[in-house]
């Protein structure tokens, strides 16, 4: 699945995204905790983007132990299931998947914030083209 840049701005954006600013990165700021020893959460450093959690689905190999789309997000909370001998596991995947996460999530960022800065750029120059032009012919 490739993520579009420019959706991924616009969406950037309207979540207080400003160009030229970090991205928030997302961290998992707490272990493991269960009501029922088989469904555990942790908590995250923040709400994690909907283009984030598209590109986490799509993060590192999945194994038989432990896949990425496996894990549910709600707003800082990450939720997965899994046995008590494998929880260590997944906390050590889901640490994997979130730093390869966020640099993706960063460079998907900045890819936008380029096509952005070259269309603006493009714009300007037709803008000072059509202007050069008009001046040119102004007193025909």
């Amino acid at each position: 699945m490739k993520v579009n840049t420019e959706d991924v701005a616009e969406v950037a954006g309207t979540a207080g995204w400003k160009e030229g600013m970090p991205v928030d990165v997302i961290k998992r700021t707490t272990g493991p905790q269960t009501t029922d020893g088989r469904r555990w959460e942790v908590q995250l450093s923040a709400t994690p983007p909907v283009e984030w959690m598209e590109l986490f689905k799509l993060s590192g190999e999945p194994s038989a132990r432990a896949v990425p789309q496996r894990v549910e997000f709600d707003r800082t909370s990450a939720y997965f299931k899994s046995a008590e001998d494998e929880v260590e596991y997944w906390v050590a995947s889901i640490d994997r998947w979130i730093a390869s996460t966020n640099a993706k999530h960063q460079r998907t960022l900045e890819e936008a914030r380029q096509q952005r800065a070259n269309r603006l750029d493009a714009q300007t120059k037709e803008r000072e083209r059509i202007q050069r032009l008009n001046d040119r012919f102004r007193n025909l």
